[in-house]
């Protein structure tokens, strides 16, 4: 063998076998990998030029330049950095250290069990090969270095994948390396200079060193460059441009927050969210502690529907030293704060960590832990300081919060204090929260009411909130859709009463209005004559006699008949029993089963419950006295339960009740049925 070819271990053998044969999902990554290489040579040449005045070219710029040559069909990519001697380029390029390669083997075999043709995005430069990405796309590749020592000599390291490399001394008299790649026939897009452009601003945009990208033009167009030169006088000569680094150089994140405009802010998050709307509100956060990281966060202006498309990929996107990691990174943030948009920066954080390393990451999960406290810290500013920006928050990601409480149990009391709602006396517009709630009851009631509906207006008509505004009782009324779902998990809320000694916590019990057991710590409760809980035997024969016949006219549509003081001005209403399913499990269940299935959840019978003082109660039980077996009654009766559905939200079948409607139509105008 001549003495200077050098074979791989067998595992890179294999290692390179696999690379330039796979069908690798984003190939471009090998962009990446080489620029991350070039910054921290320059990154150590920095540091030594700082007390070693005795380095090769100490002044010469630092700077990281990619030159596309279409007519050779090759890339190189030239640093200024430490450079490498003969060893290092053997132990650099010719081995992976420790024993990375055979990890990174497994790793490969995990991630091609799921897709025999392609690698997994995250394996490459896991364990240290984000070298040898360059042989997916390459067909052979030139490594061309000077060591910054002055002494040394430059070398030559070249391989085309087959599992040997050449070492050979190079004439190169200047510290630094050149990577010379010769492009694959079908890998031709890594030639176009905008497609080069646009791989370094979406990973490398914002290392601390300049990125040059120039093109070597081909033959025919150097002749046509020479002919429009020699007919431009020197006036028409235009000036030639100075070369301008690709890259930003300065993350925005790293600048200090007050001389940040709000110009490069809008900038930045168009270009960090992808999308054309403004943000509400922007959150500079830099720890250096335990942990070091740098992070801008921003809350938009609007939601874009993205709620309704919780499968969508989110997350922030990652950043280790200034290079783009991955994007969507969910480990940072809860899938319930998804409506976050923004980077975060580490310094901790290796360049080859992965999605599936990320979970288990204790700087990850320090991290995470540290940028939800911040959010909702500024959630508490803005609900505190400026109540217009959170009710427009509010109307744009109160669901979000909403799916925090029912999925984030650790921190349901804490995004409590968030919720937003209406009440059966605010104001039109206006939403309230439980702190304002809670201050409004007297001191000895410990249940907070609501009533969950299709719609705000249908709830406000509703039957079941008689009893309340006749006695001043405030009611919540919820009506998104998550509000169902809100109210299966959300069972109760503590708030801190008292000072110092006399501190406690006291717990206020969500009550839904629309069960049948009676409300409590109200001014009606006590009175002597209230008959909500009558039981059959202490009922008047004659409305025992009502009650079963209207048992068996409406059968399987209800469970039971109950008398009611409670309902004032209204008829009837349906009400679910005592300790049965509740209206937000019962909507629930029908939105679970009419999703999954595609069968719908059949709602549960209730209680037909009548207000013993209506004058059309009193009216049926006369009627039903003096002749049972008039059909009025029926037609009555029939349609007072499907007005009850429809006061739910529920539609009964029109086909049915507009025929029944049209006759008591003419009841009403001509003083009898129509004759069948």
């Amino acid at each position: 063998m001549n003495n200077n070819k050098y074979e791989f271990k067998a595992e890179i053998k294999k290692l390179l076998d696999i690379l330039s044969k796979s069908l690798y999902q984003h190939k471009e990554v090998f962009l990446r990998e080489l620029i991350s290489n070039s910054v921290d040579a320059l990154k150590k040449i920095h540091f030594l030029s700082l007390t070693d005045k005795n380095i090769e070219n100490v002044d010469k710029n630092l700077k990281i330049e990619i030159i596309i040559d279409s007519n050779s069909r090759t890339i190189t990519v030239k640093d200024t950095g430490i450079g490498m001697g003969k060893e290092e380029l053997i132990n650099n390029l010719g081995t992976i250290a420790g024993s990375g390669s055979q990890k990174f083997l497994e790793q490969l075999n995990k991630s091609q069990e799921t897709d025999k043709k392609k690698v997994d995005l995250d394996v490459i430069g896991q364990f240290g090969v984000g070298f040898y990405s360059i042989f997916m796309v390459v067909d052979k590749v030139k490594v061309i270095s000077k060591s910054y020592i002055k002494e040394e000599i430059g070398y030559q390291w070249e391989s085309d994948g087959s599992g040997e490399f050449i070492l050979d001394i190079s004439e190169r008299k200047t510290r630094g390396t050149d990577v010379i790649l010769f492009l694959k026939e079908d890998e031709k897009e890594y030639l176009d200079k905008f497609r080069i452009e646009s791989i370094i601003k979406k990973y490398s945009n914002y290392v601390s060193f300049p990125i040059y990208v120039s093109e070597i033009k081909k033959e025919e167009e150097k002749e046509k460059e020479k002919e429009e030169k020699k007919s431009d006088t020197k006036e028409d000569k235009p000036e030639e441009k100075k070369p301008e680094p690709i890259n930003e150089l300065i993350p925005l994140w790293k600048k200090i927050s007050k001389d940040i405009s709000d110009e490069e802010y809008k900038t930045f998050y168009h270009f960090i969210s992808n999308r054309y709307d403004n943000y509400s509100h922007v959150i500079n956060y830099s720890i250096d502690g335990t942990v070091q990281f740098n992070s801008i966060l921003f809350i938009p202006e609007s939601d874009v529907n993205q709620f309704n498309r919780p499968d969508d990929e989110y997350g922030l996107t990652l950043y280790s030293k200034s290079i783009m990691i991955m994007k969507n990174c969910s480990d940072l943030i809860p899938k319930w704060m998804r409506f976050i948009k923004g980077i975060m920066d580490s310094n901790d954080i290796p360049l080859n960590i992965s999605r599936d390393t990320i979970q288990t990451n204790r700087v990850m999960m320090k991290i995470e832990k540290l940028l939800i406290k911040k959010i909702l810290r500024e959630l508490d500013d803005i609900a505190e300081k400026d109540s217009d920006k959170f009710k427009k928050f509010w109307e744009s990601f109160g669901p979000y919060i909403k799916e925090g409480i029912i999925s984030d149990a650790f921190r349901t009391d804490r995004l409590l204090k968030f919720l937003r709602f209406k009440t059966s006396i605010s104001n039109e517009g206006d939403y309230r929260s439980l702190e304002e709630y809670i201050k409004n009851i007297p001191e000895t009631q410990t249940e907070i009411y609501y009533l969950v509906g299709e719609n705000l207006n249908t709830m406000k008509l509703s039957p079941h909130l008689g009893y309340y505004n006749e006695n001043n009782m405030e009611v919540i009324l919820f009506e998104d859709p998550i509000d169902n779902f809100l109210m299966m998990n959300v069972h109760e809320y503590k708030k801190t009463v008292g000072e110092g000694e006399n501190e406690e916590i006291k717990s206020y019990k969500f009550t839904p209005i629309d069960m049948t057991e009676p409300a409590k710590g109200d001014k009606e409760s006590n009175k002597k004559d209230d008959k909500t809980e009558q039981t059959e035997e202490d009922l008047p024969e004659n409305i025992k006699k009502f009650f079963e016949y209207v048992k068996s006219t409406l059968k399987e549509k209800i469970i039971d008949v109950k008398l009611s003081d409670r309902l004032y001005k209204n008829i009837c209403r349906l009400a679910n029993p005592a300790g049965g399913m509740t209206s937000s499990m019962q909507r629930a269940m029908r939105y679970w089963t009419r999703t999954e299935s595609g069968k719908e959840f059949e709602i549960p019978r209730k209680i037909l419950e009548f207000n013993k003082n209506h004058t059309v109660f009193k009216s049926l039980i006369d009627l039903y006295e003096s002749n049972p077996k008039d059909n009025k009654i029926n037609i009555v009766l029939t349609q007072l339960f499907e007005n009850c559905l429809l006061s739910e939200g529920d539609l009964p079948n029109p086909s049915l009740m507009v025929p029944r409607i049209n006759k008591l139509i003419e009841l009403l105008i001509t003083g009898k049925l129509p004759t069948e």
